[in-house]
């Protein structure tokens, strides 16, 4: 049988445990009150617009309500997918801005390259390019403005050869306004673009048969 005074000891340790409980119940209401009250102060500035000074990403892409990605920004940018899944090389890597059609199939673009350091601004079909205007890197400012299909091409032209509009076909430039005679540097570098890719024709797709003769027959 157990004594007055340790009946007196088992109800205050009871009372003890008890004010310990509901201490710690006090302190779970507390932090969930100021949870729930968090956050709907943040969903609630959500629906506001946020302002930034800075956002760093390596891509940011926008989908439309079908989740298909309509623009896409990015400091590498894939290849292109054009229609019936081709994959068109970029033939080097390449930065800036994308968009695609409802179909998520690339439709141009703004970007920079990395090799050669060019800027252009491209405009596709479904299945190729078509459209193309781009700017060189270097103080010689050389910069072009070509349209094409695949039964023939118009070209604007600046660059140390001269400024010059020509007009080509499947089997290269057959007129040029005005027509101009390659500078030694760049017939030096026709010479080795056809010795590297034979019977392509590269000399007579941006410069007149009567050009290309002077340069690689000297005459």
């Amino acid at each position: 049988m157990t004594t007055l005074e340790q009946r007196i000891q088992a109800c205050e340790e009871s009372n003890e445990r008890l004010r310990k409980q509901l201490a710690r119940q006090r302190s779970m209401w507390l932090f969930t009150t100021f949870l729930v009250a968090g956050g709907g102060a943040i969903a609630g500035g959500s629906l506001k617009q946020a302002s930034f000074d800075s956002i760093s990403a390596r891509e940011i892409a926008v989908v439309d309500s079908k989740g298909v990605i309509r623009a896409r920004l990015s400091g590498d940018l894939p290849d292109a997918v054009m229609a019936n899944g081709h994959v068109a090389k970029r033939g080097s890597k390449a930065a800036g801005v994308m968009l695609y059609d409802e179909q998520g199939i690339e439709r141009g673009g703004y970007v920079t390259q990395d090799e050669g350091s060019n800027v252009m601004l491209t405009l596709d079909s479904k299945y190729r390019q078509s459209t193309l205007f781009v700017a060189g890197p270097d103080d010689s400012q050389a910069s072009a403005l070509r349209l094409w299909s695949p039964v023939g091409s118009v070209e604007l032209r600046s660059d140390t050869n001269g400024a010059r509009l020509s007009f080509a076909d499947k089997n290269g430039v057959h007129l040029q306004q005005p027509a101009v005679s390659m500078t030694p540097d760049t017939c030096t570098d026709y010479k080795k673009l056809e010795q590297q890719y034979p019977g392509k024709g590269v000399c007579r797709s941006r410069f007149t048969e009567a050009a290309c003769k002077v340069c690689m027959d000297g005459r």
